[in-house]
């Protein structure tokens, strides 16, 4: 058997021979800081009386095994437990020592160094809940939990549904028992356990649902109740009038915990979050309020779309996730103060699709998943942001009455169930009246991005013809796919000092070449905009006219997702090599003066960091550089005191400093001489970090901050700080910690961040091969999430050159050849990056 990794074969015969319809857990969380105490009880049908199969398992020590009464052999090797023969009707009941994790995996323990408390929280997606329990641990095998715990009589327990009884067990402990669930898959799951302090309120709507947010005890006086509790109910409203359907399951908590690996997760009535998603300890922008509201309805949106109804087989977890991707940013733009929140979609998480899709890695969006391990490398921006971008087309396509009709039918049928994507078209070609056969075929099943371009004929100072030009995908190789596409076309003229829309038509958009009959005859535009509005997904260019608008008038445009689409054209023509790099920024900086979406001067200001050190020619950089510095500070003068604006200018003139005046004024934004700029915990060490990777601030320095804020964060920030000293001696034991050392998820990857600065170009040349030696190695003895990190974030991706690329290649055809398809992923990723470098540098040196 395949351990911690199970294929789809494996599952599909499982569910041949069994169905589980209950699981009883009752866990001892007392017995040490390594390990727990539990025991499963698992009744399930045997399909096949007298066949055999397994369940997982992982974790120290089976002490105990019994199915139907009878004690029998598991034969366990640390992650399977082997069944004998099965009756009809079997009763399992498996007793074993679990292992807590540090890697964010399964049953994570945390102690907070601010107070020594203890906090634990689970992570089950895809295939850890295993690391808890003894599981059948798929998607389709459904079933209901009963869940009982034993803690310190001070911890506050959270479970998936609420408390049905409390007891003491003895002076310092107690015994909660849970109420039994509804039909749930393992994976959604939950507990959450420690010196926890709450906040509650509750929505009344279709049904009153219990809500509670969670946060650690010395990270609680940050929390943020009021607007959270109205993101909430807001969703909830949303949700259940768009859906047609109640929320399914009973109160809704959400918990901020500490060293934690994603965004959030959809656990049943207990969802999990970053703690800085949900929380913020210090001032952040508009963006961040924008980005904790998506990620809230996001995983809201999950309790209807993966929890109620759930797939099969992970081969649908795109459907999964860009399915509440697309709802959620639907949600928040429609039912919250958030109403621009399809600009940020734009700025961020599209432009994450656009570059995972142009690389040899790309796959469909709908794409089987052989095994665990294909499923965990696939959580990328195809399935998640390329995903709801198609949904977005999909909703255009056959109307979004017709989509939500469809949706509506969906839920109803196949309430508590299994499904796959063909469940879901049913439905929607039931609807609609179409057949999306055609359709589902080439949005979903075929992988790459499309280019439109704009051909144009005038007649004098009108359009004698417009059309527009569809190029295929360049990436894969060999692709010929040409899509229908339903979206706006946008006409933009110049009045006064703005750039205002004069008129926006829907077009049907299908082969190689379409005219659009609409605009003959009309004046021609001094901008215009293929894909207004962002309806469909595609790369797009613009026509001479349209660019030198552009150039002079972006930041006048009075659209907001409209300039994200030019700006994302922009950075994508700036990476394909079209656009010089250095000629990207002195437009971005020029367009920056008249920005006024928080979220696009986000992006930016990032896209500029990268184009310095990736895209740029390394004889342009030093000017560019200075550029962006002056900019910058230009830029955070001429701000608002106590805007948003001041505080990510303030960010980005600290990342970018590099005169000796601006490195002095860098030390007193330290002591406020930035008038209106609030110098929070936060902000504070993001300015020090920028002045240490300059050798600012050294060792001395790194321990005095640390003594300033000995929180959690403080932890990470000096883990991070030292590894980006620039010095060979500190990129060294930077190297070899976080290669050998046992570390926490977060404290590894801030070191990792810290380690590879793009700043650090030249010093950690001395590290390519010791990457490439390192890798292979890490894969094998860590956990899956410390190795994809490290793979990931410690890729040499600073030492562009054609040595490099070969070392790659070299890894790719030899040392690491048959190595796991997640690691040759990683590095043949961070190859396509580089070899896409070289290009757009080659193209920036003829500036």
């Amino acid at each position: 058997m395949s351990g911690t990794n199970i294929t789809q074969i494996e599952a599909a015969q499982r569910s041949e021979v069994i169905k589980v319809s209950s699981y009883k857990i009752d866990l001892d969380l007392t017995t040490g800081a390594e390990t727990f105490l539990v025991k499963t009880t698992v009744n399930f049908a045997g399909l096949k009386p007298g066949a055999t199969t397994f369940i997982d398992c992982v974790g120290k020590r089976v002490i105990s095994a019994k199915l139907n009464g009878a004690d029998f052999d598991p034969k366990f090797d640390g992650e399977t437990v082997f069944l004998p023969a099965l009756a009809a009707d079997n009763v399992l009941e498996i007793e074993h020592e679990g292992i807590y994790s540090n890697s964010g995996e399964g049953l994570h323990r945390f102690v907070d160094p601010a107070d020594n408390e203890v906090y634990l929280y689970t992570q089950f997606e895809t295939g850890d809940a295993r690391r808890m329990y003894a599981c059948f641990d798929q998607p389709d095998q459904k079933a209901t939990f009963t869940i009982s715990t034993i803690t310190p009589k001070h911890w506050e327990v959270i479970s998936n549904y609420g408390i049905e009884s409390t007891k003491d067990v003895d002076g310092d402990r107690k015994h909660i028992q849970f109420a039994t669930s509804q039909v749930i898959s393992t994976y959604v799951t939950a507990i959450v356990a420690g010196a926890y302090k709450s906040v509650y309120d509750e929505y009344k709507g279709e049904k009153t649902i219990p809500l509670g947010i969670y946060a650690r005890k010395s990270f609680f006086q940050h929390v943020d109740a009021e607007n959270i509790f109205e993101v909430t109910k807001q969703g909830f409203a949303y949700f259940e009038k768009t859906f047609g359907l109640a929320y399914p399951f009973g109160k809704y908590d959400q918990i901020a915990v500490a060293e934690y690996n994603w965004g959030a997760m959809e656990n049943v009535g207990c969802v999990t979050f970053h703690e800085d998603v949900l929380i913020f300890r210090s001032k952040v922008t508009e963006r961040n309020y924008i980005s904790r509201a998506t990620t809230i309805h996001h995983e809201m949106a999950h309790m209807w779309f993966g929890d109620l109804v759930t797939m099969k087989w992970w081969q649908d977890l795109w459907l999964n996730e860009s399915f509440a991707e697309w709802a959620s940013y639907m949600s928040v733009s429609e039912s919250t103060q958030y109403k621009h929140a399809w600009t940020e979609f734009n700025s961020v998480r599209k432009n994450w699709a656009y570059r995972v899709d142009q690389m040899t890695s790309t796959h469909p969006i709908a794409v089987e998943m052989e095994d665990l391990d294909a499923v965990r490398t696939n959580f990328d921006g195809i399935s998640y942001a390329k995903g709801a971008s198609v949904l977005q087309q999909l909703v255009a396509h056959v109307g979004r009455d017709n989509f939500i009709a469809g949706l509506r039918k969906y839920f109803a049928k196949h309430a508590y169930k299994n499904t796959e994507l063909s469940d879901l078209i049913t439905e929607l070609e039931a609807a609609c009246g179409k057949d999306l056969t055609a359709w589902v075929n080439t949005w979903l099943r075929t992988a790459g991005v499309n280019t439109l371009r704009p051909v144009i004929k005038l007649d004098g100072d009108k359009y004698a013809s417009v059309s527009v030009k569809q190029e295929v995908p360049p990436l894969p190789l060999g692709s010929k796919e040409l899509r229908p596409h339903r979206l706006y076309v946008g006409l933009f003229d110049v009045k006064g000092d703005a750039l205002v829309r004069r008129e926006s038509i829907e077009v049907d958009i299908a082969g190689e070449l379409t005219e659009i009959k609409e605009l003959a005859g009309k004046s021609a535009a001094d901008l215009l905009l293929i894909n207004d509005h962002d309806q469909t997904y595609a790369k797009l260019r613009f026509d001479d006219r349209s660019v030198e608008t552009m150039k002079k008038y972006l930041g006048q445009l009075d659209d907001s997702l409209a300039r994200g689409l030019i700006w994302a054209s922009l950075w994508d023509s700036t990476r394909d090599g079209e656009l010089p790099a250095s000629d990207y920024i002195t437009i971005a900086l020029n367009a920056l003066k008249g920005e006024s979406d928080i979220s696009m001067i986000t992006a930016t200001f990032m896209q500029i960091d990268t184009a310095i050190w990736a895209y740029v020619a390394p004889k342009n950089r030093e000017a560019i550089r200075l550029a962006v510095a002056n900019a910058a500070e230009a830029l955070l003068d001429g701000a608002k005191p106590g805007s948003d604006h001041q505080l990510q200018y303030a960010r980005a003139f600290a990342n970018n400093a590099v005169t000796p005046a601006q490195l002095d004024r860098l030390k007193a934004m330290l002591d406020g001489s930035v008038n209106g700029l609030t110098v929070d915990a936060e902000l504070r060490w993001y300015i020090f970090i920028c002045g240490v990777k300059r050798g600012v601030f050294g060792p001395a320095e790194i321990a005095a901050e640390g003594d300033r804020d000995k929180t959690a964060h403080g932890k990470q920030y000096v883990a991070y700080a030292h590894a980006a000293i620039p010095t060979h001696e500190a990129k060294v034991a930077a190297f070899k910690s976080i290669t050998t050392d046992d570390l926490s998820n977060t404290i590894h990857s801030y070191k990792c961040r810290g380690f590879n600065e793009n700043i650090h170009c030249d010093l950690l040349e001395a590290f390519v091969d010791d990457y490439f030696d390192a890798i292979l190695k890490v894969w094998e003895t860590k956990g899956f999430e410390i190795a994809e990190t490290t793979a990931t974030l410690t890729f040499p991706t600073w030492s562009i050159s054609e040595a490099t690329v070969t070392k790659a290649q070299h890894w790719l055809d030899v040392t690491g050849k048959d190595s796991s398809h997640a690691l040759r992923r990683s590095v043949t990723e961070g190859r396509d990056a580089m070899t896409r470098a070289l290009k757009a540098r080659a193209v920036d040196a003829t500036r």
